[in-house]
């Protein structure tokens, strides 16, 4: 068969009408279709989906989810604001709390569809030409890498921001040639949504004036200086009202947290290195790795084979590599930003959009000089579909990973064998299963690496509560207050102690300080009004079940009677 009838096959075949976007779905359904049955790595997932599910299922909490912070944080304690997020795992909560963790999985699956599916949509508005815009997508659909972001519940942020940015990218393609307003507003409204679903969103218009700057160049600018101040006017305008909306739900535009952004930025550049080796050469993963347990040796293999595929290039497209390697490092470069005085770590979901400017890296390198595209198209559609089998594989086998939450620990602990935070959680998976010797070793495992790493000594003390070894355990919550004194679980887990000890008035001031942390600790606020309850105190119980009510959580007969005025009334009167 020679390369024109290839060529025609392979049209007919994959790139006519809706075929690409078929291919596309079922190669990724053929990799994640398993990850629908997983459960959840208690890494964010267990907040986001089990613990806020009754928020979640409140369709009238839709407000709301733009009035706090994705974690539903204490005022001044959030740092993520992403309601766009948030909306989603509302929307996962409308099938029931029994199909929560399936609805999770599927979600993602979903999301990661739609989002290579408008990556391929947005390659051809680039010109990158059907056949090269296909594959790539294809490779990148089943890439490692994404199994981050598709088989770990809380990494499905990144591929819902690329479900934003793409689009807003095609409306701003299609305004450059075409400057309608249903073009300029359909940009900026993406934008908008792109920016309520991640703060990587600001550099949008930093990649839309890089490509303006590379392909247009400076004079065409000054030449169409009204049409670019209108879409400048626009980026600022949608800027300025996140910011507002951002700095109104957490009072601080960054975060709350110890942030210094070029100090960190600098500190944590060398990251860099292993980030693109994981997109080349994808085989040193880790479901939560930390810089100083990543190799760079795959990062530097990588750098030798692309100034190898530059050399030996038969004709190199600057501007397309210029262009792809300013998306990644863009869209990166925020990702570095990590707070003061804590091990920085790099999740791989974080790499999700950042890989995609690769694509135009290869684009303008192009095919090599002894292999040239057009005469050998069988061997670099073989050479594509080889690499697709493979990062299939890997994938599929790295998905295992995710399965779990001793699956998903065990393979953090072994990938990043330093951070004492993964031995934390480690332990604190064994502790749910009941190996409480499993969970003792892992929890002094981390105190080894770091002795002031948070929540050990609680959890620590859960363990040797569950021992009965009370004086044990409030000196490791003692531990824990003096290392972390504005960790409401600890303050929680010390009443109860003292409740079981029958010092109630001692309890109840130790779940007053959970409250005073976190005013929505729903187990304090149980514990608090059940025991004000049996203490006749009726008006401090109904302000406890007023907040819980508030919150969504469902109340047994005895709390739920004191909402009702009429019945309080009684209760207080028959108690003097």
């Amino acid at each position: 068969m020679d390369n024109q009838k290839v060529g025609n096959w392979f049209f007919r075949m994959f790139l006519e009408s809706w075929r690409p976007y078929f291919w596309i779905a079922l190669a990724i359904l053929a990799v994640y279709v398993p990850t629908l049955f997983y459960g959840i790595v208690y890494l964010d997932d267990n907040v986001l989906v089990i613990r806020d599910y009754a928020f979640n299922q409140n369709l009238g909490n839709i407000f709301q989810a733009f009035c706090e912070d994705i974690f539903r944080s204490p005022a001044g304690a959030g740092s993520f604001y992403r309601p766009i997020e948030r909306l989603t795992f509302m929307w996962d909560a409308q099938f029931g709390q029994g199909a929560i963790v399936f609805m999770s999985h599927f979600s993602n699956l979903l999301l990661h569809i739609f989002a290579i599916c408008l990556l391929y949509k947005l390659l051809l508005k680039f010109g990158l030409g059907r056949p090269f815009s296909f594959i790539l997508s294809l490779i990148f659909a089943v890439h490692p890498l994404t199994a981050q972001t598709v088989s770990f519940i809380s990494g499905r942020n990144d591929s819902l921001l690329a479900i934003f940015i793409f689009p807003s990218l095609l409306f701003f393609l299609e305004y450059l040639k075409n400057p309608r307003r249903r073009y300029y507003f359909g940009h900026l409204a993406f934008f908008l949504l792109a920016l309520f679903t991640k703060e990587t969103a600001v550099i949008l218009p930093v990649i839309c004036v890089a490509y303006l700057v590379i392909f247009k160049g400076l004079r065409d600018l000054f030449v169409n200086v009204r049409r670019y101040g209108i879409l400048l006017a626009g980026w600022t305008s949608g800027l300025l009202f996140w910011f507002i909306m951002r700095h109104l739900v957490l009072g601080n535009f960054i975060g709350n947290a110890n942030y210094h952004i070029g100090l960190s930025i600098f500190q944590n550049l060398p990251a860099l290195v292993p980030a693109l080796g994981k997109v080349i050469l994808p085989f040193n993963l880790s479901v939560f790795p930390i810089l100083q347990d990543m190799t760079s040796l795959y990062g530097f293999l990588s750098l030798v084979i692309l100034a190898g595929w530059f050399v030996s290039a038969k004709k190199k497209n600057y501007r397309w590599i210029i262009f792809g390697a300013a998306w990644f490092f863009l869209f990166i470069v925020l990702t570095l930003i990590k707070p003061a005085g804590t091990v920085a770590d790099f999740s791989e979901n974080r790499i999700y959009l950042p890989m995609f400017g690769f694509i135009f890296i290869f684009w303008g390198l192009g095919s090599l000089k002894f292999l040239d595209f057009e005469k050998h198209k069988k061997k670099y559609l073989a050479l594509g579909a080889i690499l697709i089998l493979i990062f299939s594989s890997v994938t599929i086998y790295r998905n295992r990973y995710y399965k779990d939450q001793l699956s998903f620990w065990k393979n953090a602990v072994a990938t990043a064998p330093d951070y004492a935070f993964n031995y934390n959680n480690l332990g604190a998976m064994y502790f749910m299963a009941g190996n409480m010797d499993m969970a003792e070793t892992n929890f002094k495992k981390a105190l080894t690496l770091n002795p002031k790493e948070p929540m050990v000594h609680n959890n620590l003390g859960l363990i040797d509560a569950s021992r009965h070894q009370d004086v044990a355990a409030k000196d490791e919550y003692q531990a824990e207050i003096a290392v972390n004194p504005s960790y409401d679980a600890v303050y929680f887990n010390l009443g109860l102690l003292y409740y079981n000890q029958g010092k109630l008035d001692v309890a109840a001031e130790n779940w007053r300080k959970t409250l005073n942390i976190n005013s929505g600790y729903a187990d304090a606020l149980y514990d608090l009004a059940q025991l004000d309850l049996n203490k006749k105190n009726y008006a401090e119980a109904a302000a406890c079940a007023s907040r819980l009510a508030a919150s969504g959580a469902p109340l047994p007969p005895d709390l739920s009677a004191l909402l009702d005025p009429l019945t309080l009334i009684q209760l207080e009167s028959g108690s003097r």
